[in-house]
């Protein structure tokens, strides 16, 4: 058994999969995890050479992922993870790829660890093993505002060239100052050369940057008149290598500034009621030369709030006549000189947020808040690579009815069609805003009951696609000329129901003939409308008891069984009925129920969470159609986790996605999973204990009686591996189960652990599908109908015949 514990732990902490390969125990992707980082990329940078690239972004709440990429492939190189509070950002030139992170101590006696403020380090993001070492643990303390005031470095920024890092610098007498540093991997700021310390005073700088060759450092310091309603800033340029600074410019202010790299100006964001756009305004002529004009760039404002909010990040071009800016949907690519748009980089379904150039100018990169990220000839202003599959994470999927096939749908505004047995995609529909907007989680694109079609909203009315042709079909009757709707039809296909976010009411139609039955508006929110599992109600929220006949109308007497609390949580399931809800009962034993009526679903018995266990109330969860499994999403790095329904403790985690998991449910067999996660795709695990990836230590247990004892005393994970072990030998496991498991007495004493050792038992046997495995069943089931192990058998064989 302690062989068998200690490979548990390799299973469960092995390393992230790489590029596209599928992980152990997943059996297909659905769609493309190339060029997708799995979250908002907030730092990218390309390799001089245009062959890889860096990005950084958000991995988990508390951790950063600094990861390389293959630019021609778009799979992972290497990847670090980060403190979050401690990373301050990353460059990539020709002097090398480098990241500067905070220092911190780690933490004794339970404390968490403390950051340096007065300290950094700096590391090589190419090296594999560069890292700097990680603060184990989920926070890191900082100073707060009782804690005695200390000298600190806040902020920082490189120069193009790689060659050079400046810091602002706090005394604790809060004097202020930019020190410039020779950039090199090092362990702590000490030991990097400081080539200047350039004094601003009490005053400081709202803001500060180089030019690419590092030798002049520029800073900003905002000016704001209430009297005159003016906004503008004093730009000063410093020479690093020492001399007078030169004379300060006034420029106007924005939310945004960048400097040009010959240091000599700077593009200011601007926007206002009725356009946006930018200036490129001189600041540091040489005096042979006459100075230059500035240049306005405007473009009219149809959104401008979002336009004014998501101005987006720009990247000069080496020659600094060029600028790249991202924008709300694509990046734009101005002439500096000549005032002059040259391109939009249009194929982001969400705003740019960062955008590089390389060194030698030939590749342009840009990324988006979902995390696609996406590269350019920078001549041709020509993708270098397509994105196929979704460009956002996927938030909605649904089963056909057949099993075969799997629709998703995404916040790119798409409606994607699947194999689900081998992950090609089939068709795509586009113009699927979803309900309230592109991150609306409310729109349910869906199968008609015959699974020919899908109804799905566009920003102006509902649609019906053929899944053949993808040619639109008319909607019939009634619901010709319907608004943006979600629509769900009753479980025998014959009626369907539409409601909307926005709009309080439901409305209910046959099917297929479209004529209305009739409408209602609830009071409060509907969220979402829904049939009973029977069909013959209606409810406009899940998780009330509030129902309305399905035929007339009539709303009905409400149902709701003593003993429940009034919260409940939908389950997350592949298709829409039946609908599971999760109650908690006064004991606070979790109870599976069946939405609507709120009636117990009796073949599923969950248990009492024990430690750390998420809640329904704080995860996405599915239950497996068997009652056996817990699929619940985790906090942890790109991972979901398989629970043991009996105990809710990990049996298993599931690692292969980049970025957030979303649980999607399990088919109506239980064999597999669906998954999807920040990279946009969909994997499809295999969850049958035949299937489950065993390592070679408990392949080659060849002890039936050993294993039982682990599969009867066990925690969930070594208890998962000892049943899987005995699934594959169905002879052997049943008579070892005829040893352990005898039909049951009245007078039996139970305890929990021995519950949990029926629990595993009964579980095992079902799972072998033989004709002795359900002879005992059977036999089990026959015992004294009050004993725990009788009704587990009662409620496995109920489970096998659904």
């Amino acid at each position: 058994m302690s062989r068998i514990a200690c490979v548990l732990l390799l299973v469960l902490c092995s390393a992230p999969v790489r590029g596209s390969e599928l992980p152990p125990g997943a059996t297909v992707r659905l769609g493309d995890d190339r060029f997708r980082a799995g979250g908002g990329v907030s730092h990218l940078a390309l390799a001089p050479d245009g062959k890889r690239y860096a990005t950084a972004h958000t991995a988990t709440p508390d951790r950063v992922a600094v990861t390389v990429w293959d630019a021609d492939t778009g799979r992972r190189v290497h990847e670090h993870l980060v403190n979050a509070k401690l990373f301050k950002g990353l460059v990539w030139s020709a002097r090398g790829a480098f990241a500067v992170a905070g220092r911190a101590e780690p933490g004794t006696d339970g404390q968490p660890g403390a950051e340096v403020p007065d300290d950094f380090c700096v590391w090589d993001i190419t090296d594999p093993n560069g890292a700097p070492p990680l603060v184990d643990l989920p926070q890191v303390a900082e100073c707060g505002p009782g804690a005695p005031a200390r000298a600190a470095y806040t902020d920082f920024r490189f120069s193009a060239d790689g060659t050079r890092l400046a810091a602002r610098w706090v005394s604790a007498d809060e004097k202020h100052a930019v020190r410039v540093f020779d950039l090199k991997p090092v362990g702590t700021a000490a030991k990097l050369a400081r080539v200047a310390n350039i004094d601003l005073g009490a005053e400081g700088a709202d803001g500060f940057g180089f030019s690419a060759d590092g030798e002049t450092l520029i800073t900003v310091r905002k000016l704001n008149d209430p009297e005159r309603g003016a906004r503008e800033a004093v730009v000063t340029a410093w020479p690093v290598g020492g001399g007078k600074p030169k004379r300060p410019v006034r420029v106007p202010d924005g939310p945004r500034l960048m400097f040009a790299p010959d240091a000599r100006s700077l593009a200011v964001f601007i926007a206002d009621a009725r356009e946006w756009g930018f200036d490129v305004v001189p600041i540091a002529a040489p005096d042979t030369s006459p100075p230059r004009a500035r240049q306005r760039f405007r473009w009219p404002l149809p959104h401008p709030e979002a336009e004014a909010r998501d101005g987006g990040g720009f990247a000069f071009f080496p020659s600094g006549d060029r600028l790249a800016v991202a924008t709300a949907r694509g990046t734009l690519v101005l002439d500096t000189l000549r005032g002059k748009e040259l391109a939009r980089l249009e194929g982001h379904a969400d705003t740019c947020g960062a955008v590089a150039v390389s060194v030698d100018g030939t590749r342009i990169a840009t990324a988006d808040g979902f995390g696609l990220v996406r590269l350019w000839d920078a001549k041709t202003f020509r993708s270098l690579h397509e994105a196929p599959g979704h460009r956002a994470p996927v938030t909605h999927t649904e089963l056909s009815p057949d099993g075969k096939r799997l629709l998703t749908w995404a916040e790119d505004e798409t409606v994607r069609f699947w194999d689900l047995a081998t992950g090609q995609e089939l068709r795509a529909f586009v113009g699927a805003p979803g309900l309230g907007g592109t991150r609306s989680r409310g729109s349910r694109p869906t199968f008609a009951p015959d699974g020919t079609a899908i109804l799905f909203s566009t920003k102006d009315r509902l649609v019906g696609r053929d899944l053949q042709t993808g040619l639109e079909i008319p909607l019939p009757g009634d619901l010709a000329n319907s608004k943006p709707r979600n629509v769900v039809f009753a479980p025998d296909g014959k009626s369907v129901l539409t409601w909307a976010d926005a709009d309080p009411s439901v409305a209910v139609y046959d099917w297929p003939g479209g004529k209305k039955r009739f409408d209602f508006s609830p009071d409060g929110p509907v969220r979402p409308a829904h049939f009973s599992p029977d069909g013959a109600a209606v409810f406009a929220d899940v998780r009330r008891d509030r129902r309305w006949d399905a035929r007339t109308g009539k709303e009905l007497a409400p149902t709701r069984p003593d003993g429940r609390s009034d919260a409940s949580y939908p389950l997350v399931a592949l298709r829409p009925n039946p609908l599971w809800l999760v109650q908690n009962l006064r004991d606070e034993t979790p109870c599976v129920v069946a939405s609507g009526t709120h009636t117990p679903v009796p073949h599923i018995r969950l248990g009492r969470a024990r430690g750390d266990t998420p809640t329904f109330a704080e995860s996405r969860v599915a239950v497996s159609p068997t009652g056996t499994l817990l699929a619940v999403e985790s906090d942890g790095p790109a991972r979901a986790v398989l629970l043991e329904a009996a105990t809710q403790t990990v049996r298993r985690e599931l690692r292969g996605h980049r970025g957030a998991v979303r649980i999607l449910g399990f088919t109506p067999d239980g064999a597999k999973l669906l998954t999807a996660g920040g990279d946009h795709t969909v994997l499809v695990w295999d969850v049958r204990l035949q299937s489950v990836p065993l390592p070679d230590v408990v392949k080659r247990e060849t002890n039936a009686a050993k294993l039982w004892e682990v599969l009867a005393t066990g925690s969930a994970g070594e208890a998962y591996l000892a049943m899987s072990r005995l699934s594959r030998e169905p002879d052997a496991a049943v008579r070892m189960a005829r040893l352990r498991l005898k039909p049951a007495v009245t007078n039996r004493t139970e305890s929990e652990a021995s519950r949990i050792a029926d629990v595993r038992g009964i579980e095992l046997l079902a799972a072998l599908g033989t004709s002795p495995a359900r002879e005992l069943l059977e036999e089990l089931a026959g015992g004294g109908a009050a004993a725990f192990r009788t009704q587990e058998a009662r409620r496995a064989l109920e489970r096998n015949t659904r």
